[in-house]
């Protein structure tokens, strides 16, 4: 199977185990890597129990996920994007703008998906993206207190 990853170096991938994959919203299931190779890009993978490219497609398109305890622990100065998801966020002149309820990372910078449900007070129902920019967006990060604050306006 042909395998996109997300990590700083792609095989790093490798480096953990055992993976887990679903559909999104569906259900994991644990699955162990035989082999890999760099095919471009990307890898190629052999994944136990996987022998013909029918049962192969049956992954397209799955995500794949590892156990928390699989990661190393960072420096107190690092965070896990993963950690933001649940955190409220608070902007120009400390207003609410919502809890972080995904991380969409696919670019120059990861982007915080701030749900709509928790601003009643400007009436939208869209959420609203935030890139993740330490410094001149995300100015501070409170794990503890679950809090982000940024350099964003309820009508950006």
């Amino acid at each position: 199977m042909k395998v996109q990853s997300f990590t700083n170096r792609p095989d790093d991938l490798f480096d953990y185990s055992p993976w887990y994959i679903r559909r999104r919203g569906g259900e994991w299931r644990e699955v162990r890597v035989e082999e890999f190779r760099l095919h471009g890009q990307n890898h190629i993978v052999k994944i136990a129990g996987v022998s013909v490219p029918e049962e192969a497609k049956a992954f397209a398109g799955c995500e794949i996920g590892i156990r928390r305890s699989s990661l190393p622990r960072l420096p107190e100065d690092r965070i896990y994007l993963q950690d933001l998801i649940g955190c409220k966020v608070l902007g120009l002149e400390g207003k609410m703008l919502g809890t972080v309820s995904r991380i969409w990372d696919h670019g120059a910078a990861p982007v915080m998906e701030v749900a709509p449900s928790d601003r009643p007070a400007c009436g939208k129902r869209d959420p609203i993206l935030i890139p993740y920019v330490a410094g001149p967006i995300v100015t501070a990060v409170d794990l503890n207190a679950r809090t982000i604050r940024v350099e964003w306006g309820e009508d950006y």
